[in-house]
């Protein structure tokens, strides 16, 4: 993970906190300043410690303020939004974390539209293939695949770890590899 992280100047987006404040928590204690989104557990903005901000929105494929699902209204936000919503727009964002249960799949072609992933050096995130396999969503499993294989790898990025997600391999042992956690390293950032 040597990818040049400066514990005294590094900055984390974390998106999709759930009740776990466990990885934001532990990368603060790093010297990292957190950014942690989730419009789904009813928070407003507030500083959660010395380095976590918490703020009440969602990540997406564009800016909405009462996006609807099922009975829930959230307010959610682009990547480039986020980044120019904190002044971070000439920072490097060293790890962007993401496990929003399902979202990912609308976020990976506002990510190469925009060319933010050239200032992430580490991307983590939660990959949801119960969603793509099913059959009335078939043909967005080669659209997912195709917008996950460009994102990463035209912007020099390699896979370097991944698992199924324990937990929820526990809960339903036929579909745990439904849940794949991938973290992708960009190479530009190796020296």
């Amino acid at each position: 993970m040597d990818v040049g992280i400066d514990s005294n100047d590094c900055t984390v987006y974390s998106v999709g906190i759930g009740d776990d404040w466990s990885f934001d928590e532990d990368i603060s204690k790093y010297g990292c300043n957190v950014y942690s989104f989730d419009p789904t557990i009813g928070l407003v903005d507030f500083k959660y410690s010395e380095r976590i901000w918490f703020y009440n929105i969602g990540l997406y494929d564009d800016n909405i303020d009462n996006l609807v699902s099922g009975t829930q209204h959230w307010k959610v936000r682009s990547l480039s939004f986020i980044r120019k919503m904190l002044h971070h727009e000439k920072k490097c964002i060293d790890i962007l974390k993401i496990d929003i249960e399902f979202g990912e799949h609308y976020i990976f072609h506002q990510l190469i539209k925009s060319d933010i992933l050239k200032d992430i050096k580490i991307v983590a995130f939660e990959l949801h293939l119960s969603e793509i396999e099913m059959l009335d969503h078939k043909e967005n499993t080669l659209r997912i695949y195709l917008a996950i294989k460009t994102a990463f790898e035209l912007n020099r990025f390699k896979l370097w770890h991944w698992h199924e997600n324990k937990v929820m391999a526990g809960v339903n042992p036929t579909l745990r590899l439904n849940w794949i956690e991938l973290y992708w390293i960009n190479m530009r950032y190796i020296d």
